[in-house]
């Protein structure tokens, strides 16, 4: 699986911060959820912290984990990943990627953000 990983998500002009996350411009209407991702604090320690977590979650547990500055919350389970925007009108999730997706993405973007820390 790839993703359009970007500096600058939101195409800001003159931007001097590094702000970590998924090209808006390029994500699909679906994965519209994922924009929450983006984030100037990310570290790829911070993104190591959350795989570990998740790969050490056991049968039926659940790790929330709220990206900082973010309406974003993420549901992960030992088979699923749930996306919620906290400010979606709907219940159910905006997003729902299996386990194994979402560790696949979060090691993507772990390369992306040591790369261009």
């Amino acid at each position: 699986m790839k993703y359009k990983f970007s500096l600058n998500p939101y195409k800001q002009k003159d931007m001097h911060d590094k702000f970590y996350g998924l090209d808006l411009h390029v994500l699909a209407r679906e994965e519209w959820a994922l924009n929450g991702m983006n984030w100037d604090g990310w570290t790829p320690e911070e993104i190591q912290k959350i795989i570990d977590k998740s790969k050490g979650l056991e049968e039926n547990v659940m790790y929330k984990y709220q990206v900082a500055y973010s309406d974003l919350v993420i549901y992960i389970y030992s088979d699923e990943v749930y996306f919620h925007d906290a400010y979606s009108e709907q219940e159910e999730a905006d997003l729902i990627w299996s386990f194994e997706q979402f560790i696949d993405f979060m090691e993507q973007f772990k390369v992306f953000v040591a790369e261009n820390s």
